[in-house]
């Protein structure tokens, strides 16, 4: 056990954050309909996707082996999402599909833990 990871905190937690901060920091994120992604994100998602239907497929058709594990293991994985190579909050465009990368659920999770953390903390 370790205390939560907001300071001063004396709750007592497997990992992270105790519950209330947690959900404190779910709700200054917004929600995904705030942060941008409504219905014509959906859409454009989705056609982005039925063009670059694997994970690690860019907009040209090369497999980024960088931000993607499936493609870095050679893996054939289909895409379930649209990843912003540089995300949003890091100032990459909504809508440049150069900016785009299809990616599966997990190596999606994955770049967000690991990759984006590293340069919002670098």
């Amino acid at each position: 056990m370790q205390y939560c990871a907001v300071p001063h905190c004396g709750v007592l937690v497997q990992k992270g954050r105790c519950s209330i901060h947690a959900k404190q920091k779910d709700r200054a994120r917004g929600t995904a309909q705030e942060r941008g992604y409504d219905s014509k994100w959906a859409t454009y998602s989705k056609a982005f996707r039925a063009q670059h239907p694997l994970c690690g497929m860019r907009a040209d058709n090369s497999m980024d082996t960088t931000h993607s594990r499936c493609a870095a293991q050679g893996r054939t994985t289909p895409a379930e999402c649209v990843d912003h190579i540089i995300p949003l909050s890091q100032g990459g465009d909504m809508y440049d599909p150069s900016n785009h990368m299809s990616a599966c659920l997990a190596c999606n999770g994955w770049k967000a833990q690991t990759l984006e953390r590293r340069k919002v903390s670098a």
